[in-house]
């Protein structure tokens, strides 16, 4: 997951350098791969860690985060490429998704082992 997030990022940061089309495309080619894994690891973790009792509501709630991020998220871009040109999106995003690496970093031991009879100690 921490790989997922550091490729995440890297996409941003790529997308809003480059002007280069075969970069863009080899970016959203590992951008593509990346989010197929991610998908299927963040689904397996959250059915690790969570309840069969409420597992689809978790992953309901889970559901309508992400259609809602999109959302909310497509009005923004464009009134951040609109004021800051067609790179402040990725720019925004590259900020954002550093954020996210910074805070989520040491969490993600607990998170990826959560829902384990006998959880591992943070760093086994």
């Amino acid at each position: 997951m921490r790989v997922g997030l550091l490729i995440e990022t890297g996409t941003h940061v790529s997308l809003a350098v480059t002007t280069s089309p075969p970069v863009a495309v080899a970016t959203m080619v590992v951008f593509g791969a990346h989010a197929f894994v991610w998908g299927t690891t963040s689904t397996v973790v959250r059915q690790r860690a969570v309840p069969d009792a409420i597992l689809g509501r978790v992953t309901s709630v889970y559901r309508v985060a992400i259609i809602g991020g999109l959302a909310i998220g497509t009005p923004i871009g464009g009134l951040l490429a609109r004021t800051f040109g067609i790179t402040g999106p990725f720019w925004f995003g590259f900020a954002g998704s550093a954020l996210l690496v910074a805070v989520l970093w040491r969490q993600f031991d607990h998170i990826v082992h959560a829902g384990e009879a006998h959880p591992r100690p943070v760093g086994a």
